[in-house]
């Protein structure tokens, strides 16, 4: 026997799940990815490096700045090009950008009806409208920042490898450091709104993230120091769905807003680092339904960030120069966090400057594995005690816990 989740609702892309009943047992799960394969990685083969990032950019339209500085990122490590500070932190304030208005779109959109009984936001809107409007409010100053950073809200090409095409003004760096203070209030409501989430799905005991909070040089876990992805993460295709699926050491394991607390707390913001600490009991068991609780507390912290951000920059100055490239045969890696985890973008580049090998490895292949897993268990614990409504509905939840992003977790597959 098998029951068939057909489409999950109220998440990005296309995807559905069988859970396979023997002898009135659950015994497996298959989460399939069924969205047609879009061969980005071949895509870029033969490319100038600098037409890449913008490719990339088409990935995804709500967290398309990560692809695009991920791209920017392994190509600048390819040619051993340094950029300074100033290119550093404007990059970080279009991740936050992207991080708030994702998280927002998230949470109060999708996940907060579940909350409150309500098939979607508009019928929940009705009742709790004013919920919705500060949820509406930090997704638009989210799309605020990724449109100056970025170029526009979706699919940008403002930022290029060794800089960016145009800088933003000092008028609006000041608009940031303004919008970002006074949003903090409704920021530190929504935790107190997701932390009355009961825990489901299954305990990650295995988590990863970058070494830096929105990227790093190489990948770090709660069991080692830094590496690089090739040495512990393998990615396996599966007959049932377009997206690979991924393991650490052989394990299943997650990225995302609950796995960066975990691993990277110290870098919080101030009352970010506060909230992190009167939730730690909770976050720390590892139930991927605290990612929900993750992102609520990542939504003041990116505001707290932008903040800092901003005043930063006003205070030195913006120079906006462009560091130079000089193009020569080499290989990068760029590891950003997406919203929903760890992003990589791998090249191998020749002297020509043209990409003959490219690698791009999503948060939602990160986590393929443990959504399942995830899924068998709330399968197993609620077969036969509720009805197949309902445990549709809890199987449904714990895939939104995982805020996936499917569109981005389809490429090339090698058969």
């Amino acid at each position: 026997m098998i029951i068939e989740l057909r489409e999950f609702t109220r998440v990005e892309g296309n995807g559905k799940a069988e859970i396979v009943v023997e002898d009135g047992e659950v015994k497996n799960v298959r989460l399939k990815i069924v969205e047609g394969p879009r061969f980005f990685e071949l895509l870029t083969l033969g490319r100038h490096y600098y037409d890449v990032p913008d490719l990339e950019a088409r990935i995804c339209a709500i967290c398309y700045l990560s692809h695009s500085v991920a791209s920017v990122m392994a190509i600048e490590r390819a040619f051993g090009v340094d950029v300074p500070e100033e290119i550093q932190l404007l990059r970080e304030l279009g991740l936050i950008g992207e991080l708030l208005e994702s998280h927002a779109l998230h949470l109060y959109l999708l996940v907060a009806p579940d909350i409150f009984g309500y098939p979607d936001a508009i019928r929940m809107a009705t009742k709790h409208g004013e919920l919705v409007r500060e949820g509406l409010a930090i997704k638009a100053f989210g799309n605020r920042l990724r449109e100056i950073i970025g170029g526009r809200e979706i699919h940008g090409i403002n930022v290029k490898p060794g800089g960016f095409g145009r800088y933003p003004t000092v008028e609006e760096l000041e608009l940031f450091e303004r919008e970002s203070g006074a949003l903090l209030k409704l920021a530190r409501r929504a935790v107190r709104l997701f932390a009355s989430l009961e825990p489901y799905g299954e305990k990650a005991e295995h988590f990863v993230a970058t070494d830096g909070y929105l990227w790093g040089d190489k990948l770090v876990s709660n069991e080692e120091g830094t590496f690089h992805y090739t040495e512990r993460i393998e990615e396996r295709s599966l007959v049932y769905s377009f997206a690979k699926q991924s393991h650490y050491n052989g394990e299943p394991f997650l990225v995302g807003a609950l796995a960066r607390l975990l691993l990277k707390a110290d870098s919080l913001t101030p009352m970010a680092k506060r909230l992190f600490e009167e939730h730690r009991e909770k976050l720390a068991t590892g139930y991927v339904s605290y990612n929900n609780l993750a992102q609520a507390i990542e939504l003041v912290y990116s505001l707290e960030r932008a903040n800092e951000i901003a005043k930063t920059l006003l205070d030195k100055g913006l120079e906006g120069e462009n560091i130079p490239i000089a193009v020569r045969e080499g290989e990068g890696i760029g590891y950003v966090e997406a919203p929903r985890g760890v992003l990589i973008h791998h090249y191998r580049i020749d002297g020509s400057g043209n990409v003959f090998y490219s690698n791009i490895i999503t948060p939602t292949a990160l986590n393929h594995a443990m959504m399942e897993l995830s899924l068998l268990r709330e399968a197993k614990r609620g077969y036969g005690e509720l009805d197949e409504c309902s445990l549709i509905q809890r199987l449904e939840e714990t895939v939104r816990a995982f805020d996936p992003c499917i569109s981005c977790s389809v490429h090339i597959v090698k058969l």
